[in-house]
């Protein structure tokens, strides 16, 4: 039997497969998955692992890096909004905000004007209201093309990710009232940065997309691996039989139970993982 048959890694992109916060703070473009990571993941490929990038990316942005990437598993996608099958070319899930959306989106667009809102569509069209600077600094990198748009009613529904950008005391207090207006009980709302606040529908994030790739490859719970570094990695790590996280994840992470704590995505955090794995399994 081959080193890694029966296991599923999952692992987050920015930050964790890819260092990009050097990148934002330097101005430069981001750079490719070092071949350091690719060799250890064609490697995990080649011995009967089952590899996917989870990532709050979308679908089309994340398509460049999903062409170059050993990757032989669909990858979760939009925070775990939806999961997208890059071989097919076509989601196989998509999970909608509620109904209520597009109502609960314009009265928070309106009561907190500084943070830009970001709306994802299945089409793949990302729309903004209230571009500012932590938007552009999000396409930059990204590479996602946003399209500007007056108000949420501007806006068609469904959407399967809204994204709130702006400053950190901005979107704690947004944050807060999400929490005390009680809705919470309809979205799953998550840090993906300070500066980034991801909602996605309740019950939808990269834990409960793993779990549901574990059942579709026969995949045994303790035999699922994830590694991320931020807190909307948070569900999918404690939803894993195996935990990793890069050395440079936030405390909250590196301090959930049951975590290995890595190399630094800057020092080619996955190729540590697998070599920790294969050891694990000799």
């Amino acid at each position: 039997m081959a080193l890694f048959s029966g296991l599923l890694l999952a692992s987050d992109f920015d930050d964790t497969l890819l260092p990009t916060s050097r990148v934002r703070g330097a101005g430069a473009p981001p750079r490719s998955v070092s071949e350091e990571n690719r060799a250890a993941l064609a490697y995990f490929i080649a011995e009967g692992g089952r590899f996917t990038v989870s990532t709050g990316r979308s679908a089309a942005t994340f398509a460049p890096f999903a062409a170059a990437l050993p990757m032989n598993a669909p990858a979760i996608v939009s925070g775990g909004g939806a999961l997208y099958d890059y071989g097919a070319k076509r989601y196989l899930a998509v999970t909608h905000l509620p109904d209520r959306a597009a109502a609960d989106l314009a009265d928070l667009a309106r009561r907190f004007p500084a943070a830009a809102l970001e709306l994802y569509h299945e089409d793949e069209v990302v729309w903004v209201v209230h571009p500012n600077e932590f938007s552009e600094n999000h396409r930059r990198i990204t590479g996602t093309v946003l399209r500007p748009a007056a108000s949420v009613s501007a806006v068609a529904a469904p959407f399967h990710k809204a994204l709130f950008e702006g400053e950190d005391a901005c979107l704690e207090a947004l944050y807060a009232a999400l929490a005390g207006e009680g809705l919470l009980a309809h979205y799953e709302a998550v840090f993906a940065s300070p500066h980034m606040l991801e909602l996605t529908a309740k019950g939808a994030d990269k834990g409960a997309m793993l779990l549901r790739l574990g059942r579709q490859f026969g995949v045994r719970r303790e035999d699922l691996c994830a590694v991320g570094d931020h807190r909307n990695d948070l569900p999918m790590l404690k939803a894993a039989g195996r935990a990793f996280a890069p050395a440079n994840a936030v405390a909250e992470v590196r301090a959930l139970p049951g975590i290995t704590v890595v190399r630094s995505a800057e020092s080619h955090a996955l190729q540590d993982v697998v070599a920790r794995l294969a050891h694990e399994r000799h």
